[in-house]
């Protein structure tokens, strides 16, 4: 084997090694990319159950307001109107918080979509280094064969 010959393996090594260790250093970018969206899709699910826990507050003090007012103002605050009104605060203070709840869930759920989708791509981007690096291989043995290695 002469030095041509050499330097020619040399090269199709590196040529193979260059494109595995893209293959990887991509893979490796997307997991990162999938895991920034599994952290951002969690942040913003918190986010919508604070903002739950704020719109119960608030229902919770408007039911407040609204009996201080209809208290002070003599009126009977067991039946009738006064208690269709507290029902209605407490219900609708609930839809709205059961809504920021499920917009979380939503976020999350899209987040892990994503994720998943970042994992794939660097998946399909090893599998592919590893092809490229197969056909550096095989185009290398075909030179060889025809007499391109001397």
């Amino acid at each position: 084997m002469g030095i041509e010959t050499a330097i020619l393996i040399a090269s199709t090594l590196a040529s193979v090694a260059g494109t595995v260790m893209q293959g990887q250093a991509q893979k490796k970018q997307a997991n990162a990319q999938a895991q920034q969206a599994l952290n951002e899709g969690a942040y913003q699910a918190d986010a919508y159950k604070q903002q739950a826990d704020k719109i119960r507050r608030a229902g919770k003090a408007q039911v407040g307001e609204t009996t201080a007012a209809l208290a002070g103002s003599g009126v009977k605050l067991g039946e009738g109107t006064p208690l269709e009104l507290k029902k209605t605060i407490v219900q609708r203070s609930e839809e709205d918080a059961l809504t920021a709840i499920m917009n979380g869930g939503r976020t999350s759920s899209a987040a892990a979509e994503q994720a998943s989708i970042y994992g794939k791509a660097g998946d399909n981007a090893v599998k592919s280094s590893y092809l490229g690096a197969a056909k550096t291989v095989l185009g290398a043995a075909v030179d060889y064969n025809r007499g391109g290695w001397k």
